[in-house]
């Protein structure tokens, strides 16, 4: 029976399992966002968190005492990198990620999900800045005015301007 037992086997052997967890929270720290399934994120949420808090006691007196024991666990180049996310977060007490439920695999029908880092969205959102009570979208406020164009619509101006070239 399975009785008091924590955590998804997720099909795998314990040491598999481990590995996993470990190249996930790797490509978390890397990229800031994965897309995985739904119990693979639910799995990794507590250990990405365990490992940001750890990293946030890091400090110059246990620095390397405590390098030492995020090292055995992840690459030191992603440990590096947790370091500086956990930064980030030195005020908050908990929740550094979230899980956003996505549409099921057209494949096997899985349930899909997006696990990222809490505040990884804000940086984005403070590049384009709105002037005044005008949406920055709006293409009659942008005559005049230099705002900055996000990159689809950066794309769209480049392919536009490829046809105009090729027409003449």
């Amino acid at each position: 029976m399975r009785k008091r037992k924590q955590g998804r086997t997720l099909s795998r052997n314990k040491a598999q399992r481990q590995a996993l967890k470990r190249t996930m929270l790797v490509s978390l720290v890397e990229f800031g966002s994965i897309k995985t399934t739904l119990a693979k994120a639910r799995e990794l949420r507590p250990f990405a968190e365990r490992m940001i808090t750890r990293a946030k006691r890091i400090d110059d007196k246990n620095l390397s005492a405590g390098l030492r024991q995020l090292k055995t666990e992840l690459p030191f180049k992603s440990v590096k990198k947790l370091v500086e996310i956990a930064d980030k977060y030195k005020s908050r007490q908990g929740g550094y990620t979230r899980i956003i439920k996505l549409a099921p695999r057209l494949s096997d029908s899985a349930e899909m999900a997006i696990i990222e880092f809490v505040d990884a969205k804000k940086d984005d959102k403070k590049e384009v800045k709105k002037e005044g009570n005008e949406k920055s979208g709006d293409k009659e406020s942008r005559k005049g005015k230099k705002v900055k164009l996000t990159e689809g619509e950066e794309a769209s101006k480049k392919t536009v301007a490829k046809k105009d070239l090729k027409n003449k």
